[in-house]
């Protein structure tokens, strides 16, 4: 299924583009209307791309993130002139619930943009775009990027193997547990430093960052490259033009904005942020509705 996803056989700089820049629209537009629309269509990038298998992985840390970060913003401030309901004299208002909502939107998104990123930028991809002018960088980008992923599966190995022995962290009291835990996360750290000790090694031998690189796999700038970045480049910038004229951003202190969206932001700087972000969802339908017209 991945290998035949559209976005799979573009150029990595083009991939590498799109998620760039949907990270940063992702940061930037501060907008319940924008950041709802943003999170729904990552959520269809990555049900296009997997149909959320890789999702569902991450989707315990995925929500209790996003209503962590939407509680503890009313729980902890109580600026604000329109109050909603008071708990043992602690205000919750508005403006905290509305701009915890943002928050949470935000950071939401930007994990299941996270998610569709590691299906699509393998590390081979990363080290072709970055290893011959930054080799260095390019290591540390894939190893960043590759690490909690790892870890995940590192701590299942280790979970397997001591409670083959009866060390259970998920059973007992509280103590036995929380020391259960220590010892797991002792053996995840000494493991991960004694495989970091290992690739140092094997990249000195094979003479990593000493020399030009060559790459396994050639990538070549095809017609949907060309034709990506002519519909993203503008799309992006048009973006970036609208934020930078102050559209996108709702204003929460001291006075609250009204939700609502002029004309000018609706029709054109929304559109722009929702074709940007929606892009591998038009490819994927595009190449579906080809393959269907074609049989």
């Amino acid at each position: 299924m991945k290998a035949d996803m559209q976005m799979n056989r573009l150029h990595p700089f083009t991939a590498f583009f799109y998620y760039a820049g949907a990270l940063a629209m992702l940061i930037l537009f501060q907008h319940p209307v924008f950041l709802l629309a943003g999170f729904t269509f990552v959520l269809l990038v990555n049900f296009v791309q997997d149909r959320c298998r890789g999702l569902q992985r991450w989707f315990f840390f995925l929500a209790t993130s996003g209503l962590l970060i939407f509680l503890v913003n009313p729980l902890f401030n109580e600026r604000g002139r329109h109050v909603l309901l008071e708990v043992w004299d602690h205000r919750i208002t508005l403006e905290a619930v509305t701009l915890g909502g943002m928050s949470a939107l935000s950071i939401m998104g930007i994990i299941a943009l996270f998610v569709s990123y590691n299906e699509i930028m393998t590390p081979n991809k990363l080290l072709f775009l970055f290893a011959k002018v930054m080799p260095q960088f390019a290591v540390l980008l894939m190893l960043t990027l590759r690490f909690i992923p790892l870890m995940r599966i590192r701590l299942g190995e280790i979970a397997a193997v001591q409670a083959s022995k009866g060390i259970l962290a998920g059973s007992g009291k509280l103590r036995e547990r929380a020391k259960n835990g220590m010892l797991y996360i002792q053996a995840l750290l000494v493991f991960s430093l004694e495989e970091a000790i290992q690739t140092a090694d094997s990249m000195k031998a094979r003479g990593y960052g000493s020399g030009k690189r060559s790459s396994y796999h050639h990538f070549r700038f095809r017609r949907i490259d060309w034709l990506s970045l002519g519909l993203l480049v503008p799309s992006i910038l048009f973006a970036i033009y609208g934020r930078s004229m102050g559209f996108g951003v709702l204003t929460v202190y001291p006075v609250m904005e009204e939700i609502g969206l002029p004309k000018q932001e609706l029709l054109g700087i929304l559109l722009s942020f929702v074709f940007f972000l929606a892009y591998p969802v038009i490819i994927e339908l595009k190449g579906a509705f080809g393959w269907r017209k074609s049989n």
